[in-house]
């Protein structure tokens, strides 16, 4: 059993030869080498892959986190390519073939054995987030007329049911005749959702004709699960998972000006607006001290409402079609929150500035702020969804932005409505 630690990690010399940091390395886990491999350059993870034997060599690259690993691929010649990968689960050669560039990877494919070829050919036929991008293509079957001792020596159906049945019974009279499966085409969040509604360790793949194409087991789905969760805490953030692994100042620039430009652009959305209304603001110049109260409050209530919808989009699906039952739920918890908050301020203002109109005027464009950012923070995950677009993107600087905007507009509508009471 290898338990994981921080110790696990050998902290190597990069001016150590690469036979040296293969013999320090022996006996680790592949994941705990990759680990180690990924402090040196990438010239020198080469070099020590190369003195390991292939079958470590192929697990430590597949290990290796996928820039890394796109570099030394970059490096291997096609032969070194095609020795790791012939030692690979389909699924793992699969994943490290497809990587290349067409011209290295045709080259890899035909150094490969004939039925590794096109087991890895009939793989890279399906999109890199379906079931058939994440299945492996080795599984043992028996028929069903076939006896348990015959299934224990292939290994199918659970090792508990077969050791615990009589060597002479039948599969047919032990196995799940409904058995959970999924289409090579489905998407790889769908089936991890299929995972985790029916506690599975293991799903098989057809095709549309229901003949088994492949399995998935559970190791693949936590890596898919991880790599969703990464993707979608990038996009929250207005950036990408590329930038974790680049150097150049200007490539990370670029990656996240586009969402800079949004946020900007709604600045000067929010600041036509003050403009719009200078001179309300003028007249009630403590109207100006509440803007950030007004913003702020529009912002994270938008933001939890998006969160909500879009957790609950990836774990029930029937949400899709639910958004008016959602859209109602929502609305009762902004109402509720809307009554405490906008009560609250309205009671502070009065008190701190003794002008009671002047209080009522922020604690209702507060409570309205809180109403129309809820709405915002459930309809817009349902219609991005609707056209195509990631609903998590609803939880970065789009929200944020458009909230203020509209927090503002709201705020100094009343206020301007109300001003010569206010005077």
């Amino acid at each position: 059993m290898v338990e994981h630690h921080d110790e696990n990690v050998v902290h190597l010399d990069p001016a150590a030869s690469p036979e040296s940091m293969a013999e320090r390395l022996a006996g680790l886990h592949p994941a705990d080498i990759a680990a180690s491999l990924e402090r040196v350059e990438v010239e020198m993870v080469t070099r020590v892959l190369r003195q390991l034997d292939q079958e470590t060599a192929g697990d430590v690259l597949v290990n290796l986190d996928e820039h890394t690993r796109a570099e030394v691929l970059a490096i291997l010649n096609a032969p070194e390519i095609a020795g790791v990968a012939g030692e690979l689960e389909s699924d793992d050669a699969a994943d490290v073939i497809g990587a290349l560039e067409e011209p290295k990877r045709d080259e890899v494919l035909a150094k490969l054995e004939e039925d590794d070829r096109k087991v890895v050919e009939d793989l890279l036929q399906y999109t890199d987030e379906s079931a058939g991008g994440i299945m492996t293509s080795e599984f043992v079957y028996v028929d069903q007329d076939a006896r348990v001792d015959d299934a224990i020596a292939r290994g199918v159906i659970s090792l508990r049911t077969l050791v615990l049945a009589q060597p002479g019974a039948r599969v047919e009279d032990l196995m799940e005749p409904d058995v959970v499966t999924v289409s090579a085409d489905m998407d790889q969040e769908d089936v991890a959702e299929v995972f985790r509604k029916y506690d599975l360790v293991a799903i098989p793949v057809v095709d549309p004709d229901g003949t088994l194409a492949g399995r998935i087991t559970v190791d693949d789905i936590m890596d898919v699960m991880y790599e969703e969760a990464e993707e979608d805490i990038s996009i929250m953030a207005g950036t990408r998972e590329e930038e974790f692994h680049e150097d150049s100042a200007l490539r990370v620039s670029r990656i996240r000006l586009p969402w800079l430009v949004v946020g900007a652009l709604g600045g000067l959305g929010s600041a036509t607006v003050m403009n719009f209304y200078r001179l309300s603001l003028e007249k009630v110049l403590a109207l100006a001290f509440f803007v950030p109260v007004i913003t702020a409050m529009g912002g994270n209530v938008g933001l939890q409402t998006s969160t909500i919808i879009v957790r609950s989009m990836r774990t029930d699906r029937r949400l899709v079609g639910e958004t008016r039952q959602r859209l109602l739920r929502e609305w009762r918890v902004a109402i509720t929150n809307a009554i405490i908050l906008g009560g609250a301020i309205y009671l502070i203002v009065g008190l701190w500035f003794g002008d009671w109109r002047l209080a009522a005027v922020v604690g209702g464009s507060l409570a309205a702020v809180i109403l129309v950012a809820a709405t915002l923070g459930t309809v817009m995950p349902f219609a991005l969804r609707r056209i195509g677009i990631d609903p998590a993107v609803a939880q970065g600087p789009f929200v944020t932005t458009l909230n203020d905007i509209i927090g503002i507009l709201v705020y100094l509508g009343l206020a301007s409505t109300f001003i010569e009471r206010l005077g």
